[in-house]
């Protein structure tokens, strides 16, 4: 441990210039960073980043600080990934508008495609996450880690949901992924798009009878106190993607460099577990604030969900389908 450490610092004094040409002062001088997040404060987008920001500040002992904003105070997911590029931003917690980037990585958001955690955790440990990291890097962004968004579940003020019927003529909030959309409008539902700061008020206000967000969500945004009843789902998993800008992240020294994958490889983890504690936490906590939860009649909404692959395979064309097809031959150990 000493010994690394030692090594560390004399990496640092040896990097001096380029220390000096990054901070503009001496080397001793902090590389302030600031990391954004759309999630609530108690949310799991900000457990993950405070992880990450724990690991990084010890490895690079306090060389590197990192702030860190939630519920989109320095913007929504697509202009953090504007402001990633350009090098105003250095990090920000990314999900479903990562397709703006990439579209293929809307194959993420097909209803099904992941079994349980264990799924996710070989899909994106694997060749299959590798080559998503590659895509990223191609496009001018470095992902420092995958995080768990969490498994879906739908929420809504009408009445329980137990058949995709039960969403006919529902008016449902989705992100503004039009694969979401079409899911949700393929279901029955009525669905649009709105930022998910303004989503609280829109539910307690009626302008939408319902929403789907993982169980996290639900306890961190106090969903409990404008909906009625929660159906417990699963339809999609959603994978996110802690990430920097390329050239941000080339500019720093090494060995933060490495720190930086390390806290967001920890981060990561962070986020599988906050999602696991929150899978049996929220459902007492939501029925002793007076919802209604339910199972769902998972063989009907996986029926339903089917023409949807086929469709979107299609659609996205490219490699898509070959992704489509490893994802769901990769076993788990």
């Amino acid at each position: 441990m000493h010994k690394k450490l030692f090594l560390n610092q004399l990496f640092t004094g040896l990097m001096g210039a380029s220390v000096l040409a990054f901070a503009g002062g001496t080397a001793a001088d902090t590389i302030n960073m600031r990391a954004n997040t759309i999630g609530a404060e108690g949310g799991i987008q900000m457990e993950g980043l405070r992880t990450l920001k724990q690991v990084v500040e010890d490895r690079t002992g306090g060389q590197v600080n990192i702030r860190l904003h939630h519920s989109g105070a320095l913007g929504d997911q697509e202009s953090d990934l504007e402001s990633l590029r350009a090098g105003t931003l250095d990090i920000s917690t990314i999900e479903t508008p990562i397709t703006s980037v990439d579209p293929v990585l809307g194959l993420l958001s097909l209803p099904y495609l992941f079994r349980d955690r264990e799924h996710v955790e070989a899909v994106l440990s694997g060749p299959v996450g590798d080559e998503f990291r590659e895509r990223l890097q191609e496009r001018g962004y470095r992902v420092l880690g995958f995080y768990e968004g969490g498994f879906r579940h739908i929420t809504n003020s009408r009445r329980p949901i137990v058949e995709p019927d039960d969403l006919r003529g529902v008016r449902m909030r989705t992100p503004g992924s039009p694969l979401r959309i079409r899911i949700f409008n393929h279901y029955g539902a009525d669905a649009a798009p709105l930022p998910y700061p303004e989503l609280y008020s829109a539910l307690q206000t009626g302008v939408f009878d319902g929403q789907e967000n993982p169980l996290v969500e639900v306890r961190a945004s106090r969903f409990y106190e404008v909906q009625d009843y929660l159906s417990l789902s699963g339809h999609v998993y959603t994978v996110g993607f802690i990430l920097m800008g390329e050239e941000r992240f080339q500019s720093l020294p090494e060995d933060v460099q490495q720190a930086l994958l390390e806290g967001g490889e920890a981060g990561g983890a962070a986020t599988v577990a906050f999602g696991r504690e929150a899978d049996e936490s929220v459902v007492e906590l939501a029925e002793g604030r007076g919802m209604q939860v339910n199972d769902v009649n998972l063989d009907a909404f996986i029926e339903a969900s089917s023409v949807i692959w086929d469709d979107e395979a299609e659609r996205l064309g490219g490699s898509a389908a070959e992704l489509i097809e490893a994802i769901v031959n990769t076993e788990t150990p």
